[in-house]
């Protein structure tokens, strides 16, 4: 941190934050970093559940001026964590914000429905603060559409948050879940919300009161996930080999089963063997080991390359390398959602790679909207063959230059 510069005037909060491994992280760095301004930064001290990857300090880096990891108990939703992450977290904002001679705007960002409940305790406590509020999923829903839940206790906390919500006009959630708090807390109070996708606001302003819904959709916007400039694509060089005789396709995630590879696995499976000798699907995620079983059942040892997580600079450098990145729409068809609420944050690094992109999508979904090489719907194998086919006929990729060659 420098001392000597000017102080900042914005204060994010978000539970999880650079360094550490996750989603949530990584996007709360990109907004920073797409923002170009100075910011002090609460987060909680997350080593119990995420990894450090030292990497990630380059998105905020120079645009972050205070910065405090709180010793809270670390946990995705229970109400002890984000009770101590609002108390800890209170003293050193109220602290920054006299010596700051006052903060004029604040960020805070879920997932990780703490950062919320911490953003609407200062709101209260400093009115004048301009409030940005971004979700990235629908907090208290399933992917099924199905409710997710956390009890609330009856405390200090909860009472000062009530209030201040009955103040504003609006009635506290009656659920008791500490989940929907979050959201209606964000929702009434405020100045600003964000939204990844038009399908993720319409889900959540489904379930609350028509004069809640009225305020979000007069102080929200729609921004997808930022896309970082190209240096930062060119600061790792990661080791990998790749055959020149063959067409690459990257996978990089888990194996969900609401978001799975199956589909691709069966259709390199039906391949014929002078199509797959031209193929190899590289995946990277979080237990190969886990993977090997459907590789190996379906005969794909010669095909798929396995291979663990690697550091976010690593994996944007990655992405430059292959013929062709996959990703994959969540599946919602059989859930409660009109539409699919979900936008693959990945879908955001990889526009920024240079690389064809093959889309496995649900009809209407937010990511189906993206402009992208390859399509196929969601659980249609003979759709993903015929995607197949024509990566394994296309040109190859020119070979990445040397380092030292670089920026000639």
């Amino acid at each position: 941190m420098d001392h000597s510069a000017e102080a900042a005037r914005e204060l994010v909060v978000s539970y999880c934050f650079p360094p550490y491994s996750d989603t949530a992280a990584i996007v709360a760095g990109k907004r920073v970093r797409v923002a170009g301004e100075q910011v002090d930064v609460i987060h909680n001290a997350m080593d119990r559940l995420r990894r450090r990857d030292e990497g990630l300090l380059a998105l905020t880096d120079g645009l972050v001026q205070r910065r405090h990891a709180v010793p809270s108990s670390t946990w995705f939703k229970g109400w002890a964590s984000i009770r101590d992450f609002c108390e800890l977290g209170l003293q050193t904002a109220l602290e920054w914000d006299r010596s700051a001679g006052g903060y004029e705007r604040m960020y805070s960002r879920a997932h990780f429905a703490a950062s919320h409940f911490l953003a609407a305790r200062l709101a209260l406590l400093r009115p004048q603060l301009t409030w940005t509020a971004e979700f990235s999923d629908p907090l208290s829903l399933y992917v099924t559409g199905e409710v997710r839940s956390s009890p609330t206790r009856d405390d200090p906390l909860l009472g000062h948050l009530r209030a201040g919500l009955q103040a504003a006009g609006f009635q506290a959630p009656e659920s008791g879940n500490a989940l929907e708090w979050s959201e209606v807390l964000a929702f009434a109070l405020a100045d600003r919300l964000i939204f990844t996708n038009e399908h993720q606001r319409s889900a959540m302003l489904d379930r609350v009161e028509p004069a809640l819904a009225d305020r979000v959709m007069a102080r929200s916007t729609i921004a997808p996930h930022p896309t970082l400039g190209p240096e930062f694509y060119a600061m790792a060089d990661p080791t990998y080999e790749l055959d020149p005789a063959r067409r690459h396709i990257a996978y990089f995630g888990n194996f969900y089963a609401t978001r799975g590879l199956d589909v691709v696995l069966d259709a390199l499976a039906s391949l014929p063997q002078t199509l797959r000798d031209r193929l190899c699907l590289h995946v990277f995620t979080s237990d190969p080991k886990k993977a090997e079983g459907p590789v190996r059942d379906r005969g794909l040892d010669d095909v798929v390359r396995l291979s663990p997580f690697v550091d976010y600079l690593d994996f944007l450098a990655l992405t430059t390398r292959f013929d062709c990145l996959l990703v994959n729409d969540a599946n919602t068809r059989d859930s409660a959602f009109a539409r699919n609420p979900f936008l693959p944050s990945k879908w955001s690094d990889y526009a920024g790679s240079g690389t064809s992109v093959w889309g496995i999508l649900e009809d209407g979904s937010a990511l189906s909207g993206m402009d992208m090489a390859y399509t196929s719907p969601v659980q249609h194998r003979t759709a993903a063959v015929q995607v197949l086919a024509r990566i394994a006929a296309s040109e190859a990729r020119p070979a990445p230059r040397s380092p030292e060659n670089r920026g000639v």
